[in-house]
């Protein structure tokens, strides 16, 4: 008897000691990463700041004077420079809504000096972008220092070789020289001038044209 007793004892005992294990490894915390997502950080932290949700405009410092104005009045804080050296604004056509083949509408200013005269910059800022096209032959895109309005040169013969994307320019640079590029009559040299409202989606190429007639202080004959 007491042998099965003794027996007894310890099988009760090795039960005893099976349960106190098993009830300490539940009570364990347990890590748990899900499979089907990322792992949880540890604290919050702010929404990640996509490209699509950036404003278009690049970041600039703001100048209180301005910053009420409509991109139309504030050109005329800009003190535009005629961008043809020596070009008399009198003698100048206003052909901003004149037809042009392909049932479109000028939009833009035609300046006409003699080949190879010095187009200059209208304002200060930068250099956006430099191309060529079948249309606009050989071009230049800037834009000022508050990334409001693009300005936009074309049918040049060619450019000032110390002219780049990015470079910063102030009034009366010279940006390149007038010629016939592009699609623009080859008797006929002269500077296709265009201003634009900087596009809302950031395709500055893109964007709705404002006269510059009077912003160059162009004459209206029938005034």
């Amino acid at each position: 008897m007491r042998i099965e007793s003794s027996t007894i004892v310890m099988r009760l005992a090795s039960v005893f000691l099976a349960s106190v294990v098993l009830v300490a490894a539940c009570s364990r915390p347990v890590l748990y990463y899900p499979t089907d997502g990322p792992v949880p950080a540890r604290t919050p932290k702010a929404a990640p700041v996509t490209v699509a949700a950036l404003p278009p405009r690049l970041p600039v410092e703001v100048d209180s004077a301005t910053a009420g104005l409509s991109d139309a009045d504030y050109l005329w804080t800009r003190r535009l420079v005629v961008p043809v050296a020596g070009a008399d604004m009198s003698k100048v056509e206003d052909s901003f809504f004149e037809a042009r083949d392909g049932d479109r509408t000028h939009r833009a200013l035609d300046i006409l000096a003699p080949r190879g005269t010095p187009i200059l910059s209208a304002d200060e800022g930068k250099i956006l972008r430099m191309s060529t096209s079948s249309l606009g032959g050989i071009t230049m895109y800037t834009v000022d220092p508050a990334n409001r309005i693009v300005y936009y040169y074309a049918h040049m013969d060619h450019y000032n070789e110390a002219m780049t994307p990015g470079r910063a320019i102030v009034r009366g640079d010279t940006l390149g020289f007038v010629g016939t590029t592009g699609n623009a009559p080859k008797d006929t040299p002269h500077l296709h001038f265009q201003i634009m409202r900087w596009a809302p989606d950031g395709k500055y190429w893109n964007g709705e044209p404002i006269d510059p007639f009077d912003y160059l202080g162009g004459t209206h004959k029938n005034r």
